[in-house]
């Protein structure tokens, strides 16, 4: 009857060890589901001074690493892409957002959703500088050549990209650096270019023997009103995308990051 007894009592003993093993377990499931990884969200990014430099850094790269530190649910990391690729580019997955962009660069109609606006900058001409040459040379665009960027969207072309109507209709050719524009104009090699603002302010800061070779328009060509686009059924939505802004606008994180990178609201 002892030896029943302690049979049983040793039975019992090893499905209590088996059940406090299987809570114990449970309860390292349940604690590393609560410290999953953070889901990654592919962010496109192609040439755009001073957003996106040759090198895959700038601006938006500053932004990615902001939002990253922020916050750990989401992991953003950059994938180049280009800026005539980059509308199929998000819409096959091989991306989930794009930031600094706008419906209006070829976006409308496509399966995106916009945040709202949340910087601005503009696009100016530059000419050679010299005797004669004031605000009114920028006045009409007819009669000179432009130098502009390949895939880029201009107002004064009626917002196309087309590189054949760019050239017939508007005289203006297209390159792949802003940078070589800029000095080709002032080599007297065209008439003009268009840049980005924010581009030309951090060029004729690191090369300030440019600037008196140049006359700068107060004419722009379009504002922007940058926003994040953001693929639809992708990992994270345009609602988070906006609360996110928010945060960090009040917080003061993202006025401190455009300040420390030159860059004027």
């Amino acid at each position: 009857m002892a030896k029943a007894v302690a049979r049983r009592t040793v039975l019992a003993l090893a499905l209590a060890g088996v059940t406090a093993s299987g809570l114990s377990s449970f309860g390292l499931a349940a604690t590393a589901d609560s410290t999953a990884a953070p889901v990654t969200v592919k962010v496109g990014a192609y040439e755009f001074p001073p957003y996106v430099t040759e090198a895959g850094g700038g601006v938006t790269r500053s932004l990615l690493d902001l939002l990253n530190s922020e916050q750990s649910d989401f992991r953003f990391e950059l994938v180049r892409t280009s800026p005539q690729r980059r509308y199929e580019d998000m819409e096959r997955g091989r991306f989930d957002m794009i930031a600094f962009e706008s419906l209006a660069w070829g976006w409308k109609g496509r399966p995106v959703d916009a945040s709202r606006v949340f910087l601005h900058d503009a696009e100016v001409f530059v000419a050679k500088a010299g005797p004669g040459v004031d605000q009114s040379y920028f006045d009409r665009l007819d009669d000179k050549t432009i130098l502009g960027r390949l895939g880029y969207h201009y107002a004064f072309a009626g917002m196309t990209a087309d590189p054949e109507i760019l050239e017939k209709r508007f005289n203006t050719r297209l390159t792949v650096t802003h940078e070589g524009n800029v000095r080709s104009v002032a080599a007297g090699r065209a008439a003009m270019a268009i840049v980005t603002r924010s581009f030309l302010a951090q060029f004729l800061k690191a090369n300030p023997d440019m600037a008196p070779l140049l006359l700068v328009s107060d004419r722009t060509d379009q504002i922007y009103e940058h926003t994040i686009l953001v693929r639809r059924n992708g990992p994270v939505d345009v609602s988070w995308v906006n609360a996110t802004l928010d945060r960090l606008e009040r917080s003061g994180a993202l006025p401190a990051l455009w300040t420390r990178l030159g860059i004027t609201p």
